[in-house]
């Protein structure tokens, strides 16, 4: 977009810079990684997972009872894919197997505790929704129909983006805001936006994705040289008086299948909070910016 308009927030309470807090939940159910994260790490641990009762990537009340102790609350971007895997193409794979509905009554429930206890919840736009207005309004009215309110926010699935044409379709269908704007295979600031803006000047907004956990872990294998990375961008962004946002799916909040990776989102919480930032969702980020 040329020249979108930058929203400088005035952080309340003298805050220095601001930090959103963010789940996709791609999967709820292990299914085939049994056998591809084995391959890919040779742990031992996800063969014998296969064996074991229990789901380990059903991990919304660990995520919420973390969050509750830390004193935050995030936005979880829920994902109603249609789409089928082709056996003639191995691209699918992993887009579409293992799959879960909206509607399948866990998830249902779940999502209505986590919207009755305060935390927000968003739309995960499917792999193909980016270029298709009738699936963006069918899977924003599929989650308002579960909760029964007005969905504000979206994350394109794989933070697929055709700028400006997926903004126009969402603001369309009446998202309030999109959260896709960023690197998938690296984490910093892109586009130079370190704050929320305003592409069409008007009441739509973009609340920029700064790390993704997926894309943190692959660029720095070794979790200090990770941490230090993300201590400069935090520094960096605190200077500006920006606003920092993070994504950790779900899944990643179990310490076996992920070691480490749940008490590094911890520790970004903690340093933020040290260095005298706001924490909310992206949904809370957006109200501070109209004001």
């Amino acid at each position: 977009m040329n020249n979108p308009i930058e929203n400088k927030i005035n952080w309340p309470d003298d805050k220095s810079f601001g930090l959103v807090l963010t789940h996709d939940v791609d999967r709820v159910k292990k299914t085939y990684q049994y056998i591809t994260h084995f391959i890919k790490t040779r742990r031992g641990y996800h063969i014998k997972s296969l064996f074991r009762s229990g789901n380990p990537y059903w991990t919304f009340d660990a995520i919420m009872e973390l969050e509750e102790k830390l004193g935050v609350k995030s936005t979880f971007f829920f994902l109603n894919e249609s789409g089928t895997a082709s056996l003639l193409k191995p691209n699918t794979y992993s887009l579409y197997w293992g799959r879960y509905k909206i509607d399948q009554m866990d998830v249902r429930n779940m999502i209505i505790k986590l919207d009755k206890q305060g935390w927000e919840i968003g739309v995960h736009g499917s792999y193909n929704s980016y270029m298709d207005g009738k699936m963006l309004a069918e899977e924003k009215q599929a989650l308002e129909k579960i909760l029964s309110h007005e969905i504000a926010g979206i994350r394109q699935h794989h933070l697929r983006l055709a700028i400006p044409k997926t903004w126009e379709l969402q603001h369309k269908v009446g998202f309030a805001y999109d959260s896709s704007l960023g690197h998938n295979d690296r984490i910093g600031i892109k586009d130079d936006a370190c704050t929320i803006i305003k592409p069409f000047k008007d009441d739509f907004y973009v609340v920029p994705l700064t790390i993704m956990d997926s894309a943190l872990f692959t660029q720095y294998l070794d979790l200090d040289e990770a941490w230090n990375k993300v201590n400069n961008l935090i520094m960096e962004i605190k200077n500006s008086c920006g606003l920092l946002s993070i994504l950790w799916h779900t899944e990643r909040f179990n310490a076996e299948e992920f070691p480490g990776h749940a008490d590094f989102y911890k520790r970004i919480i903690e340093l933020c909070k040290r260095e005298n930032a706001w924490i909310g969702t992206c949904g809370e980020a957006v109200k501070l910016a109209r004001c």
